[in-house]
């Protein structure tokens, strides 16, 4: 059934955001897709206050959809809060994902089989699934968390529709192929998160679309490949200060190593690691209703692992000057 409502979304997009139709897209603010699955309702959000002039159309075999990502004012009393709109590439290959895997994908040679790692909640696996299966690649997801399987939640349910492979392992398992660099699997090795050299490169392209430099650019991280992306973009001396929110617990490593990216180009970089809600994957009923009150009010969804933290560090800290929010996507099944 997610297949179909896939495809539905691209014949939609195909039929209606011609740019033929300026009128009836100008009328177009928020779409949603809601079905229902083994008694669960799913929404898959497609567009919001999207505009003729930053909307590109593709054909329905061709995404992502809309580059440059638009950058919207939020209309916040006492804020000079803006927010570029990377949530908006794709549906499924959204925001740092399609970002991550532009280049990865590129390198690789026709029916070439990839390997992959993620969490049980990874935005990672769903957009490599579907990247793989429209490339024509077999893929492999090697899931940290021996106890799951493709029917625990949404995210990996949808994995396996689009035809990957799922592997589950412990967690200690995971840790040490991390810390072995992903070794001893078959294919072509897509390290968790979608993180390599491709990636920074297609990260980097986050700071390039800007067209001035704000006084603050605040983002979300996990493995750290978009804020590493976007600093080695960056000039040396700018004097935006970069504030990374960590959707992880104890990210000690991947701290250290951009702060000294950081460092090095003499960039102020803030790293908050008090506001992941207890670690990646967990969020609290509170972190929810705000995420809740901040799309009612703003028509713009937020996904809880990522920009949901984002959003709670922003109400409890006073930025002076113009602030940048990456809106870093993230599916919600």
């Amino acid at each position: 059934m997610l297949t179909t409502a896939l495809a539905a979304i691209a014949a939609f997009e195909v039929v209606f955001f011609s740019k033929h139709d300026k009128t009836l897209f100008g009328f177009v603010k928020i779409l949603w897709v809601q079905f229902l699955f083994k008694h669960r309702i799913y929404n898959i959000w497609l567009c919001s206050k999207l505009h003729h002039c930053t909307f590109t159309t593709m054909k329905s075999d061709q995404f992502p959809f809309n580059l440059p990502s638009p950058l919207e004012k939020l209309h916040l009393p006492g804020r000079d809060l803006w927010i570029k709109r990377d949530d908006l590439i794709h549906p499924i290959v959204s925001g740092n994902k399609w970002r991550k895997l532009k280049g990865f994908f590129q390198i690789l040679v026709p029916g070439e089989p990839i390997t992959t790692f993620g969490g049980a909640y990874s935005n990672h696996l769903p957009a490599a699934a579907f990247a793989a299966k429209h490339f024509g690649h077999p893929i492999i997801g090697v899931v940290r968390g021996e106890e799951l399987n493709a029917r625990s939640n949404g995210l990996l349910a949808y994995c396996q529709s689009q035809g990957m492979a799922l592997e589950f392992i412990s967690r200690s398992a995971f840790k040490f192929l991390r810390e072995q660099g992903w070794t001893g699997y078959r294919g072509r090795i897509l390290p968790e998160g979608g993180a390599g050299p491709h990636a920074l490169e297609g990260c980097g392209e986050i700071w390039r679309e800007l067209a001035d430099e704000p006084d603050h650019l605040v983002l979300a991280s996990g493995t750290c490949a978009t804020v590493s992306g976007i600093l080695a973009a960056m000039p040396p001396h700018c004097k935006t200060q970069v504030h990374a929110v960590s959707a992880v617990k104890g990210a000690l490593k991947e701290h250290t190593a951009v702060q000294q990216q950081a460092s090095a180009k003499h960039i102020t970089l803030h790293w908050e690691d008090e506001i992941h809600f207890g670690g990646f994957g967990k969020w609290s009923p509170s972190l929810l209703e705000e995420d809740k009150k901040f799309e009612k009010s703003t028509g713009i969804p937020l996904d809880p692992n990522y920009n949901g933290k984002v959003w709670a560090y922003l109400q409890r800290t006073s930025l002076e000057g113009k602030v940048v929010w990456i809106h870093t996507g993230g599916v919600r099944f």
